[in-house]
């Protein structure tokens, strides 16, 4: 799986970027066919966007967040992502059926 990390305005740190990676390679236990992951982070006027897209299969998965702290903000798109991942699994087990 490749994950693209970049910023725009900001300069990503080794930590943040090892976070981000840890947390895609953690969204596998909900879909096993993950093919990519790209994280854009931007700086404007102290508020941090998060814009997350995971490429799976058949499908791409997109989330953003907005908010003064970086982590909270990560945190947040994570979230959103996983839940369109656990929804996308279950309408496929339930069509398969």
């Amino acid at each position: 799986m490749k994950a693209t990390i970049t910023g725009k305005h900001i300069d990503i740190s080794p930590e943040i970027k090892s976070y981000i990676e840890e947390e895609i390679v953690q969204l596998e236990k909900y879909e096993r066919n993950i093919l990519s992951g790209k994280a854009i982070i931007e700086l404007n006027d102290k508020r941090y966007k998060v814009e997350m897209e995971i490429c799976v299969k058949k499908h791409v998965f997109t989330a953003s967040d907005e908010s003064f702290e970086l982590i909270p903000s990560i945190d947040n798109t994570f979230k959103k992502i996983k839940s369109q991942l656990i929804k996308y699994e279950k309408k496929i087990h339930d069509h398969k059926k």
